[in-house]
């Protein structure tokens, strides 16, 4: 229980610097997301909270489905996230895996090289929030 509210907690400060950055308040409860399918990502979907991802910072909640394996990828922009349910699998190009379970948190410099897999059994939901547009950038083997 103290996990979950740790949580609530955590995305409640993240709702609410985005809602003072706009200079008002917002309250969305679960219920009132709008999820659309990702462009990037088949089978993915996201719901916007603030900004917009394809010109600059925002904050999202983004849905992959069980099973699906990103592989290594980097990112542009320094990327933080907080995992809401699921099990993700997470690692830094040349460290040890890692299962990341409801309550995670990542914070993933630009240009890092990592790796995600959503494992088997449930979606992973997560939060994420990032300073500059998004994007996937798959990492090629020399």
């Amino acid at each position: 229980m103290k996990r979950v509210f740790a949580l609530a907690l955590i995305v409640g400060f993240a709702f609410a610097a985005g809602a003072l950055a706009a200079g008002k308040g917002v309250a969305t409860a679960a219920s009132e997301l709008k999820w659309t399918d990702s462009a990037a990502m088949k089978g993915a979907q996201q719901s916007l909270l603030w900004g917009d991802p394809a010109k600059g910072a925002y904050g999202t909640f983004k849905k992959i489905p069980a099973g699906t394996a990103l592989g290594m990828h980097t990112h542009a922009h320094d990327q933080k996230a907080i995992l809401i349910s699921g099990t993700l699998e997470f690692n830094f190009e040349g460290e040890a895996k890692k299962e990341l379970g409801a309550g995670s948190y990542v914070s993933i410099p630009g240009g890092a090289p990592h790796d995600a897999t959503c494992k088997a059994g449930a979606d992973c939901v997560y939060f994420e929030e990032s300073v500059g547009a998004a994007d996937f950038k798959p990492v090629t083997k020399k």
